[in-house]
């Protein structure tokens, strides 16, 4: 079946993007609902699939969906792939969607470490393989910045492992309910070279020594004796933990060349720090990569 009749969905916890490709697999449109799974009124996934998709949904047509429409908590849920895993692995543990036979789900990746440490990934395989150059046997490191942001480690084209760090949610959460969030700036305002300087001064303070609990009490006392601006001091918070993630994913991976994959403010950040620290990084679109992972799924699988 040609690419022109596949439909790409990436329905994740918080909102949904779907592409309808033409036959060379390039995006002709894409929508984008600020509907999540964990927003779809009474579960019903399949009203909220039909809605997304309008027109395009017709006999014929191919869907393939990743994210976390495929957890437990999701439409169907999409069992696991286990580590080495490859697209070809993903192509054969595709979910189906019973009420739409030609709708299928991309399972994730599962890890375990040899200390019998666990990890998954969801939907950011699709992005790994989206943004892995055909055919490449080599060894890369990629960075998927966000609420849970994940490092993974592709060798021989499979992902051998990764690890999560929870950067995105730790800074809401301290921004949100505590103290240290007390003296941070209005959000809506446009913190300008203050903001800048501040995310800089983050970055160096994950430098020093201490750990990452010991340079989240400095948003708070730095502030109180304005060695960081107010206007800065949220920047300032967001430096100090992509910071502290930096440091140890580094570490972690060996690496000394990263792909970053995220929003194109977030990737900023991210360059930023990695660069700070002498790495060597690039940063690329995360709607580019999803529609071409999907895409080299859906030949793996066939289609």
């Amino acid at each position: 079946m040609p690419l022109g009749n596949l439909i790409a969905v990436d329905w994740g916890t918080t909102n949904a993007r779907a592409f309808r490709l033409d036959a060379g697999g390039s995006v002709v449109e894409r929508r984008e609902v600020q509907q999540g799974i964990m927003n779809v009124p009474e579960k019903r996934f399949d009203k909220a699939f039909l809605a997304m998709l309008g027109e395009w949904y017709r006999p014929g047509v191919e869907v393939l969906m990743s994210g976390m429409i495929g957890s437990r908590q999701g439409w169907v849920e999409a069992r696991y792939a286990e580590c080495p895993a490859s697209a070809g692995d993903l192509a054969e543990g595709l979910a189906s969607v019973p009420e739409f036979g030609n709708v299928r789900i991309v399972p994730g990746i599962h890890y375990c470490s040899s200390r019998g440490r666990h990890d998954v990934i969801r939907g950011e395989e699709v992005q790994i393989f989206g943004a892995l150059p055909e055919g490449d046997s080599g060894r890369h490191v990629f960075c998927l910045p966000g609420t849970h942001s994940k490092w993974a480690l592709v060798e021989d084209g499979r992902v051998v492992r990764f690890a999560t760090a929870v950067t995105g949610e730790v800074f809401r959460a301290v921004e949100k309910h505590t103290i240290l969030g007390a003296l941070l700036a209005d959000p809506e305002l446009d913190p300008g070279e203050a903001g800048r300087n501040g995310f800089r001064e983050g970055l160096e303070r994950a430098r020093e020594p201490g750990g990452v609990l010991n340079h989240l009490f400095s948003a708070r006392a730095d502030g109180l004796f304005s060695a960081v601006p107010a206007a800065g001091l949220r920047d300032y918070l967001s430096g100090i933990l992509i910071g502290n993630e930096l440091k140890e994913m580094i570490a972690l991976y060996e690496a000394d060349e990263v792909a970053v994959i995220g929003a194109k403010a977030l990737n900023a950040r991210y360059l930023e720090g990695l660069a700070a620290w002498g790495v060597k990084a690039h940063g690329l679109d995360v709607d580019t990569v999803t529609v071409r992972g999907q895409v080299r799924i859906a030949r793996a699988l066939g289609i």
